[in-house]
C-alpha cells in the first residue's frame, strides 16, 4: 500500500508547515478570511506562508462562500481552492474558466443520504467529506455512514487524529487533518504531528 495522500489544514506557522512537508504531507491548507476559525489568516499572510513551499506540495486555500474576486486573489499563491460553503457546480465551472485552480468541494455529512449529494459537483477535482462544524465543535466523523458507499476517491476530514486515522484509511487513502494535530485551538503540536505521521506510515504495509 502506498503512502496515503495527507492534507494538513489550518496552517499559520512556517516551522510547522516545514515539518509536515518533511514527514510526508502532500497538501498544505490555509483557512482564508474566516473569522469564526482561530486558524484564519489574511491573504497577505497566505502570500508569506506559501513563498517557501516546494512546487511538488500543493497549496490549498480554504474559503467559505467566496466571491470570484476572492478566488482570483488567492489563485496567485495557491494551486487548489477548497470550497466550504454553499457553492454550486456552476460556481466551480466559473473558477475553472477564470483561474488555473483545481477545486475541492466540501460536503458536510450528517446522515447517510447526504452522501448522495457527491454527484452534484461533477466539475470538482476532489470531494471532501466532513462533519458539519468545520472543525469548530471537535466532532469526529461517523465512519459507519461510509460502509456501503461505492465511490471511495474522496478526502475524509472531521477530527481525524492518531486514534482514528487507521479506521479512516479503511475507507479512503486521502486524509485531511487539522484539529487532531493541535494542543489548543489553532496551535499545532510538533510531537502530535510526528506521532500522527508515524501512525500513518505504519499503515503502509
Amino acid at each position: 500500500m502506498k503512502f496515503p495522500t495527507v492534507k494538513v489544514c489550518g496552517n499559520t506557522d512556517p516551522e510547522i508547515i516545514k515539518l509536515c512537508i518533511e514527514l510526508g504531507a502532500s497538501l498544505i491548507g490555509f483557512i482564508i478570511n474566516y473569522p469564526k476559525s482561530p486558524r484564519s489568516i489574511s491573504v497577505d499572510k497566505l502570500k508569506k506562508l506559501t513563498s517557501n513551499i516546494p512546487k511538488n506540495v500543493k497549496k490549498v486555500a480554504v474559503m467559505v462562500n467566496p466571491t470570484i474576486n476572492d478566488v482570483k486573489e488567492v489563485s496567485s499563491y495557491c494551486d487548489i481552492i477548497q470550497l466550504h460553503g454553499d457553492e454550486d457546480n456552476k460556481f466551480i465551472d466559473i473558477i475553472k474558466k477564470l483561474t488555473n485552480l483545481e477545486v475541492i468541494k466540501v460536503i458536510k455529512i450528517i446522515k447517510k443520504n447526504d452522501l448522495e449529494t457527491m454527484q452534484n459537483y461533477p466539475s470538482a477535482n476532489e470531494i471532501l467529506l466532513d462533519t458539519p462544524a468545520m472543525g469548530q465543535s471537535g466532532e469526529a466523523f461517523n465512519f459507519d455512514l461510509l460502509k456501503d458507499i461505492e465511490h471511495n476517491k474522496y478526502f475524509l476530514a472531521g477530527k481525524i487524529d492518531i486514534n482514528n486515522v487507521k479506521t479512516a484509511l479503511e475507507y479512503t487513502d486521502k486524509i485531511d487533518v487539522n484539529s487532531g494535530l493541535e494542543t489548543e485551538k489553532g496551535i499545532k503540536d510538533p510531537k502530535k504531528i510526528k506521532d500522527f505521521f508515524t501512525k500513518v506510515r505504519s499503515n503502509e504495509n
